[in-house]
């Protein structure tokens, strides 16, 4: 409500963390504001990340995301204090095969909460996985300042 009355009329709320979406909001928001643009994107659902890394189970504090802030963010992350990622999947095959979503539980789910290995990450993966995310998260910026929804 305060950007609306501060005259904002489009907004982009890029998300980096898995399981906000934010879409029951924005489309509540978009009943209440009909002439206020809110899109979601996640940065990390933007390309697919299985041409970029090894891992197959990876999703939290592992390879990728550990290799995107070796390359941003180099300084804040220490190796040698991370696991190997070793997780227990879901008991219900379905909920792996993401037919399904529950939350996961992460002291029944991991040791240290990560799903992944963040010693396979490297800055170089970082930096290949990230040029086709910005390049298509800033044509999205830019059409959004172009144009209207429709």
């Amino acid at each position: 409500a305060s950007l609306y009355a501060q005259g904002m009329r489009k907004l982009i709320i890029l998300s980096g963390h898995g399981g906000n979406n934010f879409k029951g909001m924005i489309r509540d928001l978009a009943f209440v504001y009909p002439d206020f643009l809110i899109i979601a994107a996640d940065w990390f659902s933007i390309v697919p990340p299985k041409d970029y890394f090894e891992a197959v189970v990876d999703d939290h504090a592992g390879e990728s995301e550990t290799s995107v802030m070796m390359h941003y963010h180099p300084e804040l992350v220490n190796l040698a204090e991370a696991g190997d990622g070793e997780s227990q999947p879901f008991a219900i095959p379905s909920l792996n095969e993401k037919v399904g979503w529950a939350p996961r539980h992460w002291n029944k789910a991991t040791v240290d909460s990560g799903v992944g290995n963040p010693k396979k990450a490297s800055a170089e993966k970082g930096e290949r996985y990230m040029k086709p995310v910005v390049e298509k998260l800033s044509k999205l910026f830019t059409e959004v300042g172009q144009g209207s929804l429709y």
